[in-house]
């Protein structure tokens, strides 16, 4: 009877954990690139791009007007940024990133960056957010060969939140 009960409960235990892993959060990182030797306040939509890597290690690019992540509920996303024209003596660091518009999924409005060189953020997606869709500033500075390059730049792309 004691090996029919640890028979039984052996496939309640692999389930269980199944489950948990099936539900796992999930962290994306999505990279700014920025022609740091080109950029203005007059064309940061001209000079700068956005690639987001899923946990999977699946790459999606997008131009910056339309470009959308998609997260589940729970997940981190990391952003940071690198100078597409000159890697070794430029960088991009991504300074805040700020809620804009539609539903705020995270628990602030506004996502502070680590302070390190380069500067990148990370989030949380809160959970009870999964359906919902929030546009968010990234603000970003460039050092272009050790001089600062403009103000504070700003691109405002969407994160949807799965169902």
């Amino acid at each position: 009877m004691k090996t029919l009960n640890r028979l039984f409960s052996l496939p309640i235990i692999l389930l269980f954990f199944i489950s948990l892993t099936s539900f796992a959060q999930q962290t994306h990182y999505v990279t700014l690139h920025v022609n740091t030797e080109a950029i203005t306040s007059q064309n940061e939509l001209e000079v700068c791009s956005f690639t987001s890597e899923s946990a999977e290690g699946d790459i999606f690019e997008g131009d910056i007007e339309n470009f959308t992540i998609a997260v589940g509920a729970g997940d981190y996303i990391v952003w940071n940024g690198v100078s597409s024209s000159n890697p070794d003596n430029s960088i991009v660091n991504i300074t805040s990133i700020n809620y804009h518009g539609g539903d705020n999924i995270f628990d602030t409005n506004v996502l502070q960056g680590n302070g390190e060189t380069p500067e990148e953020v990370v989030g949380m997606v809160q959970p009870g957010t999964n359906g919902k869709t929030e546009k968010y500033a990234v603000k970003f500075t460039v050092i272009n060969n050790g001089q600062r390059r403009g103000g504070t730049f700003s691109i405002d792309p969407k994160i949807r939140v799965k169902p």
